[in-house]
C-alpha cells in the first residue's frame, strides 16, 4: 500500500513539472507580446533610463490573470553595461490594479527608475506606493529626466494603447518557486541559469529593442 502511495506522488511530480514550466514559459510569452506590441507608446526616455522593467499580463486563459487580489508577472535589470538580464518570475499581491482601472484585467508596465527598487523586489518585497513612490506614467509630448522621477512609473494597456494609470498599493517580489521550476535557481537577476530557455531570451530581447539597447544576441 505504502509502495501504491509513493508510486501515485512520484507519477504526480512527473506529470506536474512540464505543465508548471508551460504556466511560466506562457507568462514570460505574453509579456513579450506585450512589449512586442508596445513601440512609440512609452516615451524613449521613460525606458531608456530605467533600472528595471516589469510587466504583468492579463492574460485569462493562460492562468496568471491579475484582478486586484494576485498574479504574476516578469521583471529584468539594467546590467552595469546597459544590458538586461535574465527574466524572473514576479508574483503580486494584495493590490488596487482591478478596482482602480474599472475592475477589468489589463496589461500592466512598470518602469522602476532605481536600482533601489529592483533591490527590494529581490530581497523581499516592494510595497507600490510605500516602500517605492509610484505615479501614472508620461505619454507622449517632450519630457526631459528630472531628479524628481518618481521610483515607478505605471502604465496600464486599455483598447491597444498604453496610458498613464494609478496603479498603488501592491506588493512585488520573487516568484521563487516559479523560477526554480524554471531555471533552478530562485533568483534568475542575481544567479545567471546554466540553461536559459527559449521563451526568456525572447522577452530579453523584446526588452533590448523596447529600451533601443543592441545586442548580438537579438540580431
Amino acid at each position: 500500500m505504502k509502495f501504491l502511495v509513493v508510486l501515485v506522488l512520484v507519477s504526480s511530480l512527473v506529470l506536474l513539472g512540464p505543465v508548471a514550466a508551460r504556466a511560466e514559459t506562457d507568462r514570460i510569452d505574453a509579456a513579450t507580446q506585450i512589449l512586442d506590441q508596445m513601440p512609440g507608446q512609452i516615451p524613449a526616455f521613460v525606458l531608456n533610463h530605467a533600472k528595471g522593467i516589469a510587466v504583468i499580463p492579463g492574460e485569462v486563459k493562460a492562468g496568471f490573470i491579475f484582478g486586484g487580489e494576485v498574479g504574476g508577472g516578469v521583471l529584468v535589470r539594467r546590467l552595469p553595461k546597459g544590458g538586461w538580464s535574465t527574466p524572473a518570475l514576479i508574483s503580486i499581491a494584495g493590490g488596487t490594479f482591478g478596482f482602480q482601472i474599472g475592475g477589468e484585467v489589463r496589461d500592466i508596465v512598470l518602469v522602476l527608475n532605481s536600482s533601489r527598487s529592483v533591490d527590494l523586489i529581490e530581497n523581499g518585497t516592494l510595497n507600490l506606493g510605500g516602500d517605492a513612490s509610484i505615479v501614472a506614467g508620461p505619454v507622449g509630448g517632450d519630457y526631459a529626466v528630472t531628479t524628481q522621477s518618481p521610483d515607478v512609473y505605471s502604465y496600464v494597456r486599455s483598447f491597444g494603447a498604453f496610458a498613464g494609470a494609478t496603479v498603488g498599493g501592491s506588493a512585488l517580489s520573487m516568484d521563487l518557486n516559479a523560477n526554480r521550476s524554471l531555471y533552478g535557481v530562485s533568483d534568475p537577476l542575481r544567479v545567471r541559469p546554466v540553461t536559459v530557455p527559449a521563451s526568456s531570451k525572447r522577452f530579453t530581447c523584446a526588452v533590448s529593442r523596447a529600451t533601443g539597447v543592441r545586442s548580438k544576441a537579438c540580431s
